[in-house]
């Protein structure tokens, strides 16, 4: 499944970047900035944030997963055989510096359990997404460092546990700070579609 495979693939690649980052004061959100952004179109970390015309953020297909999140609100997932599982968002916040030109979307995640299935089990907790840069002078491309700030266990099925009653161990924990001095991924996002409230181009 492809999704399992977007998601094994971040768990590992997620977690390369925690420089020090700045929030910029807030101002008067620019309307040519409203609508959907997206950044790595049919590949892995894939992003797609839709902001609204009050400068606020309506929801997000996270890289995690690819899964569709919306702020304070609680999304059911399921792994590759219907496992179930649950991610809690918390606060979607944005920022804009007319100045600088500079975006920012911090999108948090409360509470999340992903079963990735037997063979490769569990990840649960919470995470902190930031992405800040630059949006170009035409208003069509936005290029972010992404920071993680996470607070991640990673459980691993017992194999001699029935199927029906599998029983789950940590087997690793995983936790990143926004302080931390690490290099961010970089992303490029396009503008794709005027619909702020929706992230329809129809």
């Amino acid at each position: 499944m492809k999704r399992t495979i977007v998601l094994i693939g971040c768990v590992f690649l997620l977690f390369g970047g925690c420089q020090k980052v700045r929030r910029n004061n807030v101002s008067e959100f620019p309307q040519s900035l409203a609508g959907a952004w997206e950044a790595n179109k049919d590949n892995l970390n894939y992003w797609r944030i839709v902001f609204k015309p009050d400068g606020t953020i309506s929801s997000a297909v996270i890289a995690l997963g690819e899964y569709e999140v919306k702020p304070n609100q609680t999304t059911k997932t399921k792994g590759p055989d219907g496992e179930p599982g649950f991610i809690d968002a918390g606060d979607f916040d944005a920022f804009y510096n007319p100045k600088s030109r500079e975006l920012t979307a911090d999108i948090k995640l409360k509470q999340l359990y992903l079963d990735l299935g037997v063979s490769h089990g569990v990840i649960k907790g919470s995470w902190e997404f930031f992405i800040t840069g630059e949006v170009s002078e035409d208003g069509k491309t936005w290029a972010g460092d992404w920071f993680n700030s996470t607070d991640i266990a990673a459980l691993l099925h017992d194999p001699n546990s029935p199927k029906d009653k599998s029983k789950l161990k940590e087997a690793a924990k995983l936790q990143v700070d926004l302080g931390q001095e690490d290099e961010g991924l970089h992303l490029i996002f396009t503008k794709v579609v005027p619909d702020a409230n929706t992230g329809s181009n129809k």
